[in-house]
Formats: C-alpha cells, structure tokens, sequence
C-alpha cells in the first residue's frame, strides 16, 4: 500500500525545541507507488533546502518517519541515490518516543509511559526524560473490532502503573488513528495522568525533528531503542542517517516481539483510523534566529519559497526627521 499523504512541519530552533514555523501536507494520486513516492518525498526535502537557501537561512537536518517498512526502504535508497545526505530515517516509534520525552519534560514526569496506537498495532515503553533511554517495550496486535482494540488499549494503560520502570505519567500518541476517541477509555482506565499531543495527526513528524535533531547533536536520546530507524533486508526496522562522514548506515538492536508484528499492514475501515491514511511523515528543523511565516508546498514541480514570507513590518518605518537648522 503507497502512501496517501505526506505531512511536513518546519520547527524552529537547532534542537527543533522551538515553535513549529510552519506545516503542510500534500496528497500523492491513489495508484502511486512507494517508489513515486519516495521521489515526491525527496523532492520535498530538496525543495525545502533550495528555499531556506535562498531566504539566507540552512536548513539544520531533517528527519523522516514512516508507517509501512516498504515506502522506508525505497526513500532510503531514493536518498542513497542522489547522494542527499542529513537526513534521518526515524521509525514511527523512535519518533514517538522523541516526543514521549519531550512531553515527560514539560510535564515534569521523569518517567513517561509511551503508548504509540496504529490501526493493527500499539507499543507502550517507559521513556526517561533525563536521557531518552526506553525500556520494557511491548507490542501488541490490536483486534479488527473497534470495542475490543478499545479494551485491550485500555488494559495496556491500566498495566503501566505496574511496569517496572514506574512511570510518572502516560503520552498517548497515534498514526493513522482518532486519538480524542481513544483518550477517554485510557483516563478511565489508569490513575496515571494521560496527555496527547496538540496537534495529533502532525506529532509523529514532529517527533521525528526532534530525533533528527536531538542525533546530529550528539544526545543519545532514543538512537538506542529498539527496532528503530532504517529497514533492515529482513523487514526489521533499524536506525539509518545519511551522511557524508561515513556513506554507511548506522543501526541499533532490533526488539524480536516488535519485529515479529511488523508485517504488512491490513486494510479496514474503523473509527480508529482516521480517513486519510498518513503513511509518510517528514520533519525538518531549521535554524533560526527569527520568526518566520513559511508557505511551504513541496511538490514535485513546486519548491516553497521562504524569501516571499519573512515576517516583516507591513509598512516600512519613516525616516528619521532632520533636525531644525
């Protein structure tokens, strides 16, 4: 299955702890394949990059999370081919964990409990906010029923008071699922505090900003997790970056339950699954030192153009009066 939609947000900041500057999504046609649409997506990163060069400003890394294995493995070798380098592949639930971390620390948590729901899957972790590390990662196959996923979902957050990490409190983030539906059951089912993401449908790209980011920084993060990054030739999902320091492929453990459930994805019609399936995210972090309105329209033929939309005054200031002779 191709993706349907790509998603994009532009954050601000070298850590992509900043603002989100701004977002967009573009649809790909129903029969384009995942090769088209890694060629969609590469079009998008290099436009984005042309643009912020053109405005002055450089983009500091970008990071790109996925929802199908498939489309992973051809946007790698999209970008291997054009030799395009600083861009990280992030899986779904490294980028959940990102943002798992980040919230643990706005909300004071030093423990998060992560639960990262798909239309056929969820994976609860515990994340430490201090150093992104994660531990008791489980995965579960969710049931075709929408009240049995609800149930098992919340028997999942009713078990994470127990889990040995002991976490402060529970993020709940989704792909291709109705988080606000979702939420409830969970509150009802554990006393641990439940929070979302503000804007749900763009968290995964946000996330993955913010591992991109947080890894060319050098912080260990959540590089260190299981199954997270690239795709490796048995389907499991590994860490990659494309840089020119190396020209290889960086790669981290792979959690045997998480792999053993990566299969390919089954189509149903749910309130669980939001109508358009986002099956490719793309996050790219920008330096800046000012704020910025951004029309971005990644496109194949059409490269957004950040010099039209800095943010400046909507009339200029008078010039200083002379003073009296």
């Amino acid at each position: 299955m191709a993706p349907e939609t790509v998603r994009i947000v532009l954050v601000e900041g070298e850590a992509a702890g900043g603002v989100t500057v701004d977002q967009d999504d573009f649809r790909l046609a129903d029969q384009t394949t995942a090769v088209a649409a890694a060629d969609r997506v590469v079009a998008a990163i290099l436009g984005t990059r042309e643009s912020a060069a053109q405005g002055g400003y450089r983009l500091k890394s970008s990071g790109v999370t996925w929802t199908d294995p498939g489309e992973a493995a051809a946007l790698r070798n999209a970008l291997a081919a054009r030799k395009i380098e600083d861009v990280m592949l992030v899986s779904a639930v490294m980028a959940a964990a990102a943002l798992a971390q980040a919230a643990g620390s706005a909300t004071n948590c030093a423990r998060t409990a992560l639960l990262l729901v798909e239309p056929n899957t969820a994976t609860m972790a515990v994340v430490d906010t201090a150093d992104g590390s994660v531990a008791d990662v489980r995965r579960r196959p969710l049931p075709s029923s929408d009240e049995a996923a609800l149930a098992e979902l919340a028997a999942m957050a009713s078990g994470a008071e127990s889990m040995k990490a002991r976490p402060d409190g529970l993020f709940l983030v989704g792909s291709d699922v109705d988080i606000p539906y979702i939420k409830p059951a969970l509150e009802a089912a554990t006393s641990l505090s439940v929070t979302t993401p503000e804007e749900p449908e763009m968290a995964l790209a946000r996330g993955a900003s913010l591992a991109a980011a947080n890894a060319q920084l050098g912080a260990p993060s959540t590089i260190a997790m299981p199954y997270a990054g690239d795709l490796s030739a048995d389907g499991r999902e590994l860490a990659y970056s494309a840089e020119s320091n190396t020209g290889k492929s960086r790669t981290t453990g792979a959690d045997g339950e998480a792999a053993a459930h990566s299969g390919a994805r089954r189509s149903r019609k749910s309130v669980l699954a939001v109508a358009a399936a986002t099956l490719i995210f793309i996050g790219g972090v920008v330096a800046l030192a000012v704020a910025l309105a951004v029309d971005i329209r990644p496109h194949a033929n059409q490269h957004p153009d950040i010099n039209q939309n800095v943010v400046a005054p909507s009339h200029p200031a008078p010039p200083p009066r002379r003073g009296l002779p």
